[in-house]
C-alpha cells in the first residue's frame, strides 16, 4: 500500500467516499475509495503478469487491446494501422462498467483518493522497468480550468513513494480536445502539437503514461516528438483501453 503522511491522509478523506466504490463496504478510511480486497481482486491481480520485457501473448503486440482470434496483431493493428512511431503500448483495463464509473469519478468529480489506487496499478507493471517514465502532457489551460492535472497527480505519487525516474519533458500546444474529435481527427488535431521542452535530457527508452487509450493519437504523437529529439524506444501505459 501507499505510504501517506497526515498531510496526504486529510486530502484522502476529504476526496473520497465513505464506502467501496466497488462493493459498497463502509471504508476503514485510509485515502482509497476502494477496499482492500476490491482492490487486489479487480485491479492488482488481473495486471500482475504484464511488463514490457515478456510480451502477452494474449495481447495486440501494438495496441495491447486483447486478441479474440488472431495473432500478434488485432484486426485494426494488420488491417489499418494506425500507430506509426510508438513501439508498443499496455493498456491496463477496458473501458467498460466499472472502469467508466471510476474513471468519471477520478476526472469529472475529483475524487482524488482514486490517484492512490491508479498509482498502484501503473506501479505493478512499471516495476519490471528500469526506464524513466514520461507522463502525457495537459492540453494548455486544464490546470487552470480543472485545478489539477491526474498524470501530474500520478507521476508525484510514482516518483515520490516508489522511487521511479519521472522526466516532463513534454508539453502540449492549444488544440481542439481530442474527445470530440474522430479517429483520423485526432491524429491530424495533434500533429506538431506536442514537443520536447528545450535543453531536456533524453532518454533512450521512455514508457509514456496516460489514463484511458481511444485511438492512440495522443501517445503516437507523443512518442514522435521524443523520437524526433533522440528516443530510440518509446512505449506506453494507460489505465484503460476503449
Amino acid at each position: 500500500m501507499i505510504r501517506l503522511n497526515k498531510i496526504q491522509n486529510g486530502i484522502g478523506f476529504l476526496f473520497s467516499p465513505s464506502l467501496c466504490l466497488c462493493c459498497e463496504k463502509t471504508l476503514v478510511h485510509s485515502g482509497s475509495p476502494l477496499c482492500p480486497s476490491c482492490l487486489e481482486k479487480f485491479f492488482l491481480l488481473p495486471i500482475q503478469h504484464l511488463n514490457f520485457k515478456s510480451l502477452d501473448s494474449q495481447r495486440c503486440i501494438k495496441c495491447g487491446r486483447p486478441l479474440i482470434s488472431e495473432h500478434e496483431l488485432c484486426t485494426t493493428c494488420r488491417t489499418t494501422p494506425f500507430l506509426n512511431v510508438i513501439d508498443r503500448i499496455i493498456p491496463l483495463f477496458p473501458y467498460t462498467s466499472l472502469g467508466q464509473v471510476l474513471l468519471t469519478s477520478w476526472k469529472i468529480k475529483g475524487c482524488r483518493g482514486l490517484s492512490l489506487v491508479f498509482a498502484q496499478c501503473y506501479v505493478a507493471v512499471l516495476k519490471y522497468s528500469d526506464v524513466v517514465v514520461v507522463p502525457v502532457p495537459p492540453r494548455p489551460g486544464k490546470i487552470r480550468e480543472k485545478g489539477w492535472d491526474q498524470m501530474e497527480e500520478i507521476s508525484v505519487f510514482l516518483e515520490k513513494e516508489y522511487k521511479i525516474k519521472i522526466a516532463r519533458i513534454l508539453k502540449r500546444k492549444e488544440s481542439f480536445q481530442q474527445k470530440k474529435l474522430g479517429r483520423i481527427e485526432r491524429k491530424l488535431n495533434l500533429k506538431g502539437k506536442i514537443t520536447v521542452l528545450q535543453d531536456a535530457i533524453i532518454p533512450e527508452t521512455v514508457i509514456l503514461i496516460d489514463d484511458l487509450m481511444t485511438t492512440g493519437s495522443t501517445l503516437d504523437a507523443c512518442a514522435e516528438a521524443l523520437k524526433s529529439c533522440g528516443t530510440h524506444i518509446v512505449y506506453g501505459l494507460t489505465l484503460f483501453h476503449d
